[in-house]
């Protein structure tokens, strides 16, 4: 993570705008588990990407790709490797992520793993992100500066990639809008735009038209902006509270430490409503259009980690 700066004061009256302190709560959302189906064999694994229209994707212990659709486990035709991993799936059962062994992005689409092309300049690129149209977003990487481009492969343009920018890519909604770590905020008309407060912004999530991240200088809150750029929403907490995902009813999770506190606690908001803290042995890392919590839980056996699903309310 980038090392904090001062905060200037242009930012300082902006996210000055903040709201109450949240209420502090313990263990306080009840929560049902639903556990994901393993193939045969495998014991371990973890959900890793939520998509739209009930697609889930994750990954077994071995490096095994594999994808949900509405709760069932669908079969995935790729390699296994555990220097392969899983970033993103769409509304279509689509996968992107990163290939290690070739150090290049990949898609699974269409029954088949492909490579993605990396850019002309770049060492190695991985995909991020995919929306419902098959376009993808991802970073490529060069040790001559810049060291990271934000790319983006469009569905409708196969074998090839755009660079959009100087920085690491973040997300893509299903409108073509790519974020990038800074908060520059590229629509596929071309334009451009910036987040209120970049590029002195660390954005760490992009999903359902929200961004979130931190600003620097700011220890103790989270904003969240639309795509107009606009900060809607900041939420008190400390020590840089980190977001794992957000859908488009507002529902979000993310580790903070409240204020007073010394120990970090996994969150639920529902828009600006904290709902409480999830115990311990869950692991969230997104959440569903359909207000499901989605990554690893222990087993029956209080050890194995285990994909899962599960409501909160």
């Amino acid at each position: 993570m980038r090392r904090m700066i001062a905060f200037s004061a242009a930012l300082l009256t902006l996210f000055s705008l903040a709201v109450p302190t949240q209420a502090q709560a313990q263990d306080l959302c009840t929560s049902t588990p639903s556990y994901l189906p393993l193939p045969a064999g495998v014991t371990s694994g973890t959900m890793r990407a939520a998509g739209s229209n009930g697609y889930l994707a994750g990954q077994a212990t071995d490096g095994t790709l594999l994808l949900w659709h509405n709760g069932e486990l669908v079969n995935v035709n790729a390699p296994v490797s555990t220097s392969i991993s899983v970033a993103g799936v769409n509304g279509s059962g689509e996968i992107v992520g990163w290939d290690g062994r070739s150090r290049t992005a990949f898609v699974y689409r269409d029954g088949t793993f492909q490579t993605l092309p990396t850019p002309a300049g770049s060492d190695s690129a991985s995909a991020k992100a995919i929306n419902d149209t098959g376009d993808i977003v991802g970073t490529a990487y060069a040790e001559i500066s810049p060291v990271y481009r934000t790319v983006v492969w469009k569905r409708s343009q196969p074998g090839t990639s755009q660079i959009i920018a100087n920085d690491v890519a973040i997300g893509i909604d299903n409108a073509g809008h790519v974020v990038t770590e800074k908060g520059l905020l590229w629509s596929p008309d071309g334009t451009t735009r910036k987040l209120a407060g970049s590029p002195n912004l660390l954005i760490q999530v992009f999903q359902r038209g929200y961004a979130l991240g931190n600003a620097f200088g700011d220890y103790t809150g989270m904003p969240k902006w639309d795509t107009t750029g606009s900060v809607v929403y900041r939420y008190e907490a400390q020590d840089r509270p980190y977001p794992e995902g957000i859908n488009s009813h507002g529902l979000l999770a993310a580790w903070y430490t409240p204020i007073g506190g010394t120990e970090a606690k996994l969150g639920i908001w529902r828009a600006a409503t904290f709902l409480g803290d999830l115990p311990a042995g869950q692991r969230v890392w997104a959440v569903t259009e359909t207000d499901e919590l989605a990554g690893q839980r222990k087993a029956a056996d209080g050890v194995t980690w285990v994909p899962a699903t599960w409501t909160c309310a």
